[in-house]
This record gives C-alpha cells, structure tokens and sequence, in this order.
C-alpha cells in the first residue's frame, strides 16, 4: 500500500472508488468531475491524497481545496489511516478551516490533526438522508401557477447575499463579520456561474432559496435552503425544493442526497421522501489554523 499524493493518472480511480461511497462523497466526486486532480488554477482545484493499494485501486482519500476545507473518505472504516494523514501533512499545505465527510470519520481526522479540542463555529453531526427521485413526494401545491421557481440571477443580487449571508449565520455558524461579507460574494458568483441556486417566487416576490451544493449526471446534494424569518411556516422551502428535484429529475438525475440538523427541515424532508442513510460531519473552525508535520497522532 502507498500513502502518496494523487496525480491525473489517478483520475480514474479515484472517480471509482468516490462511485462506491457516493452518499458521503458528493463535494469530492463534483470537484474531481470539474477540476480533476491537477489542475492547479480551477476555483474547485486541490491537494488529492490517496491510500493507494499495488494494482492502482484507491482505498482512502484526503483532500484539501482552495477555501481551507479539508474532506475525508475512508470507506466501510470508522477511522483515517494514520500513514495518509502523515502524508497530507508532510505536503504543504494551506491553513485548515474545517473537515468534512462522514461523522465519525471526520471526528478521527480532526483528532488525527490536533484539531478536536479547537474552537469550531460549528461542529455538527448532521443526519444524512437519501432520496431516489423516483419515489418524490411533490406537494399538492408544487405545480400551480402561484408558485414559481426562477434562477437566483433574476433576484436583486442585494437581497441573495442579504440571504446568503444570514444562511451562513444561521445554519453554519459564521461569524458577523466583513470577512463573511467577502466569502458570501465569491459564493454567489460561484453559484450564479454554475446555474445551481434558485428562487421561488410568490405574488411577484422571492420567499425562498434553494440550490445543490454538488451535481452530477446521476446525483445532486441538495442546499443552501434558507427561508427568511418572515416568510417561513408557509412550506415554500419543501415546494422549491420539490422544484428543483422535479426538474433533475427531468434531465436525468436519480438520487439525491442532503444533510442536516434541524429538526423542522428533516420533517419537511421526509415529506419530500428523503430517508435516513447515516451522518455526515461539518467542523468549521472559528479560524483556520497552520498546521506542521508533527499534528499528526
């Protein structure tokens, strides 16, 4: 077995072994399918890590992109191995502000980079659902007229990162400052570029924001959904949602996943069809932080 960087010559099976494990992998599989492994410049690019066994199959990954995300994938294994892990950090590599993937496989690699004691603005083990798109339930209302879903660019760009910005507040635990107001932007643009945020409209005025976080052909990872304050208890997250599955579904998409902690959007989830398929950790810390070779447990 090797504990080594990954290069293009691994493209293919890195993109085989993320296949198996799709469900906690969705950010890994779409930043690989639209950046690959070494294209340094790509907005989505990053530092691929692999625990790569004698004929070339990929048995681990770690990898780490431009914002300071690090995401994990370990398989069927609760735990990280230790000699990947040293490899990561024996690389350069850029301050961490935070580590994503599977619940308990996060937890291991933030322990593994000394990082579990830290202070996080959120450190969550989300429930994870899954829905195959054939088995949607669509709100009664999702197809009248009174409810339409537009892409994000026909909204005032003011009041999307108004929306954006409580979102990150809110669900993921930022904190308010300019420096959000920084982040929020690029994502927006990003977002808007990739044509996968929407709104939906009602009497002429946007009440909700949906989007997916991750595509592919055959998979989307459903957020951010946020519903401003004034305008929730009305179901216009489950319908616009519902809005944006239907029209994946169109194009041929099979699955999709999603992941939280809030009580009341699970309900509206599981009022779409989503069920529970296990949990997925988001530790973001408060500051991203430099780590050295010696992190490593």
């Amino acid at each position: 077995m090797q504990y080594r960087k990954l290069h293009d010559a691994d493209l293919d099976a890195a993109n085989a072994f993320l296949a198996d494990h799709a469900a906690t992998s969705m950010i890994l599989r779409g930043n690989l399918r639209t950046a690959g492994i070494e294209r340094r410049r790509h907005p989505l690019s990053g530092s691929w890590f692999g625990a790569v066994a004698n004929d070339g199959a990929i048995q681990a990954i770690i990898a780490q992109f431009g914002n300071g995300n690090v995401f994990v994938q370990a398989a069927d294994n609760q735990t990280v191995p230790t000699q990947l892990t040293e490899a990561f950090l024996a690389d350069p590599l850029r301050p961490v502000a935070g580590v994503f993937g599977e619940a308990d496989q996060a937890a291991d690699m933030l322990g593994q980079l000394g990082l579990a004691g830290s202070e996080f603005a959120i450190n969550a083990s989300d429930i994870l659902y899954g829905l195959d798109l054939a088995n949607l339930v669509v709100p009664v209302n999702a197809r009248a007229d009174d409810f339409q879903m537009v892409d994000a660019e026909k909204v005032e760009r003011s009041t999307l990162l108004s929306w954006l910005r409580a979102y990150e507040i809110e669900a993921l635990g930022a904190e308010d400052t300019p420096v959000l107001d920084s982040k929020v932007a690029s994502r927006l643009v990003q977002s808007l570029d990739a044509r996968n945020l929407w709104a939906l409209i009602v009497e002429g005025k946007a009440v909700s924001l949906s989007g997916f976080n991750a595509q592919l052909p055959d998979m989307v990872q459903v957020g951010p959904v946020w519903t401003p304050p004034e305008y929730r208890s009305n179901g216009y997250a489950r319908i616009l949602v519902a809005k944006t599955l239907l029209a994946a579904r169109a194009r041929g998409v099979t699955r999709a996943i999603l992941s939280t902690d809030s009580e009341a959007a699970a309900k509206a989830y599981e009022a779409l069809g989503f069920e529970k398929i296990g949990r997925y950790r988001l530790a973001l810390l408060k500051s991203p932080m430099q780590l050295g070779k010696m992190s490593a447990a």
